[in-house]
């Protein structure tokens, strides 16, 4: 476990851009400790991060940081998200777009704010967890987070259903009668102020757009197509490609509706044309696929892409749906969506690397702010990290989070082996900084 002897430049000159957030040098230099705490250290908790940090910061300070003091984690957002949107380069021909998924952040204990009980669809179980909605800016070269907001269960469907069983008899007295229309009062007041996912996408979108984050088109996964949140986009003129569910009617030539699976079933094999798209890597791969203007139902016209990719159209094709009407070309929805695929990259160096799911804080603004630092840092990695090796080292690539991170530990390397050095030609004994590290480490809330 290697200790942080003091911040790197490059991280302290990136945090600096951010300083009238706070009103205290001690927050701006919490901020810098819990910053590199995520980035290097291997326990990305308070107590985790505490221990690494040389510096005499003791628990508390850090955990008052989180849960008392006064600044503002969306005060923190909204100074990132200006400083994405002013240095996000400004060359349009390399495509982006702005992706918005879900993801779970799995917890063991249900204490943590936000914890409910959800079903793991990767690993098809049941399990504790916080569910956030994400908005992403995405190009070849970066992926960068923009926006995060927690959903909370509304329990609506169990609270009308108690509602159901529990409704009192015709004849029943008024006090009893009172009582339970004070309960359903409060119900309905649930069901107004709950915010679904796809709310929560739907203010995502509003943000993007007061940041002017720039983007080709929106993308979403099949369970955020939804007309509201198609009109919202629209709305601000922008375009959007989701995936379409094989289920979902669409009208045939004929005039009658059916599901798209039996469309793409309908058409014969010369009906699809093969289409060349790149990776965000350059990796050329070519798709079968079929495009046309269709009806849905219930709503409008809209672009429907179906996408094999083999010759033989053999398998589940895979169904696209875009507002853009005068996307001829199927190559450019297609090259759009897959620009969608690093999203899991994302939430996993999030998860892993950037402490996402270490968070034990029980109060709702520890919770936030700490996501919030964990998108900064993954910001400072994405878009700000300065690369300094020393002259004479072979450079290596520096093109994942982990990469990053590593170089990052070797900062840290560099200035705690200069420290010794320092101590040694000052002819100070080090064995007191190794007393230091020792206790930390054997008291994991050490002062």
């Amino acid at each position: 476990m290697l200790p942080i002897s003091e911040i790197p430049v490059c991280l302290r000159e990136f945090a600096a851009q951010f300083r009238k957030v706070f009103n205290h040098p001690a927050q701006q230099a919490h901020f810098e400790e819990l910053l590199i705490g995520l980035i290097a250290s291997e326990n990305r908790t308070l107590a985790g991060i505490q221990q690494k940090l040389l510096s005499d910061t003791d628990y508390d300070s850090l955990y008052h940081f989180m849960a008392n003091s006064p600044w503002a984690h969306d005060e923190l957002r909204k100074q990132r998200l200006e400083w994405i949107s002013k240095n996000l380069p400004t060359d349009q021909n390399s495509p982006r777009v702005i992706a918005i998924d879900s993801t779970l952040v799995h917890h063991s204990g249900d204490q943590i704010h936000g914890v409910f009980w959800y079903w793991d669809y990767v690993n098809h179980h049941f399990c504790l967890g916080q569910k956030i909605v994400v908005s992403t800016f995405v190009s070849s070269a970066r992926t960068v987070p923009l926006g995060m907001e927690l959903y909370y269960r509304g329990f609506l469907p169990e609270q009308k259903l108690y509602l159901e069983e529990t409704k009192p008899a015709p004849d029943a007295v008024a006090e009893v009668w009172d009582e339970y229309n004070a309960l359903v009062k409060k119900y309905e007041e649930n069901k107004e102020e709950h915010k679904t996912q796809l709310d929560l996408a739907g203010d995502l979108v509003d943000e993007c757009e007061r940041n002017k984050i720039p983007k080709d088109a929106y993308v979403l996964d099949g369970g955020f197509l939804d007309i509201e949140l198609m009109d919202k986009i629209e709305g601000y003129g922008q375009a959007w490609i989701c995936r379409l569910a094989k289920n979902r009617l669409v009208q045939l030539p004929s005039g009658r509706f059916d599901t798209a699976e039996a469309f793409a079933k309908s058409l014969s094999t010369e009906d699809f044309k093969p289409i060349e798209v790149e990776t965000r890597l350059g990796v050329k791969r070519t798709y079968w696929v079929f495009a046309k203007n269709v009806k849905i139902k219930f709503w409008k016209k809209l672009r429907m892409v179906i996408s094999y990719d083999n010759p033989e159209l053999e398998g589940e094709p895979k169904y696209f749906l875009s507002n853009k009407l005068n996307w001829v070309q199927a190559q450019k929805i297609l090259q759009l969506y897959m620009l969608r695929d690093p999203i899991e990259h994302l939430f996993r160096d999030e998860k892993q690397e950037l402490g996402l799911e270490d968070c034990q804080q029980r109060k709702k603004q520890a919770v936030l702010k700490f996501w919030e630092l964990s998108f900064v840092a993954h910001t400072f990695l994405e878009m700000g990290l300065k690369v300094d090796y020393p002259e004479g080292m072979p450079v290596p690539k520096n093109e994942t989070i982990g990469q990053k991170t590593r170089f990052m530990e070797m900062k840290l390397l560099q200035s705690f082996t200069n420290l010794i050095k320092a101590l040694v030609l000052e002819k100070q004994d080090p064995e007191e900084l190794l007393t230091i590290i020792t206790r930390k480490r054997l008291n994991r809330l050490a002062c």
